[in-house]
């Protein structure tokens, strides 16, 4: 599975389940990839309109159904 799928996809279930967002931290121990390196990826979520930034530290919110 490709790693942006897999951090929208985690995301996603974070949000649902939790309903809070995870930080960079949770992501990096989800998909075993560094800190930076998942930060990167949400990032690229974002540009890609996938993802949004809110209002609260640090927080995400899912701004599409489905992540292609």
């Amino acid at each position: 599975m490709r790693l942006k799928k897999r951090v929208y996809d985690f995301i996603e279930k974070y949000l649902r389940e939790k309903q809070f967002s995870p930080m960079l931290k949770d992501i990096a121990e989800e998909t075993g990839y560094s800190l930076n390196h998942c930060g990167r990826v949400v990032n690229e979520l974002i540009a890609d309109g996938h993802l949004e930034r809110t209002r609260a530290k640090k927080g995400l919110r899912v701004t599409s159904t489905s992540h292609t």
